[in-house]
């Protein structure tokens, strides 16, 4: 799964400096779940919180919310079919993070492309009180990735992007989408300083290497 990444806005709004919209968004190293950032929709950027409550869960306090969810099931699941339909959104990423069991203990890596913003594909739903919320799409970590993990976000190339935000068949739109290269990505250890929520700043990605004794 993918419970935690990164967003340089800064790179974000290079890229996209014909954006319509304004956006105040600063650059966080350790996003987590239930936390308002920046998505497309329709090739708008937009905020949004990333992390959907089904209408069947009726106390959300005690609840978590479904901030994966798998590219398998995304066109069999009620809980997201709809979505798949009519509410696919991009979620702009420049890395995430994932967790590797070590020696009973858990070692966190970085996974990126360098010097490239990704976009993953996510489905997003909108309240009646007009707050948005999201999921990523996770899918099966292939290669060098599954030493690590054994689910991966599912990263778009541009063509794919394209489709995703597209009115194209949902049958061929799966079918197309699952037949893309998967992209080179990435990765290194990190200290476990990300473990913490509160920790947001710019060293959480440096790569992380024990000193010896």
């Amino acid at each position: 799964m993918c419970g935690r990444y990164y967003l340089d806005f800064d790179i974000l709004e290079s890229e996209n400096f014909d954006l319509k919209n304004s956006i105040i968004y600063e650059t966080n190293f350790n996003i987590t779940p239930q936390t308002k950032v920046p998505i497309f929709i329709e090739n708008e950027l937009t905020m949004a919180t990333w992390g959907f409550f089904p209408d069947w869960i009726k106390n959300q306090k005690n609840s978590k919310p479904l901030f994966n969810t798998r590219w398998e099931t995304v066109q069999e699941k009620r809980t997201f079919k709809a979505a798949f339909k009519k509410h696919r959104c991009l979620v702009p990423i420049s890395g995430w993070y994932e967790w590797k069991n070590v020696n009973d203990e858990k070692q966190p890596y970085f996974f990126y492309k360098q010097n490239e913003l990704l976009k993953a594909a996510g489905l997003y739903w909108l309240r009646s009180s007009g707050d948005i919320e999201f999921s990523i799409i996770t899918k099966e970590a292939e290669d060098n990735l599954l030493t690590i993990h054994n689910r991966t976000p599912l990263i778009l190339n541009n063509d794919s992007q394209k489709l995703w935000t597209s009115h194209i068949d949902l049958n061929n739109l799966y079918s197309d989408i699952s037949k893309q290269k998967n992209p080179s990505i990435n990765f290194h250890r990190v200290s476990k300083s990300v473990n913490n929520p509160k920790n947001t700043n710019s060293s959480l990605i440096n790569e992380y290497t024990e000193v010896p004794f």
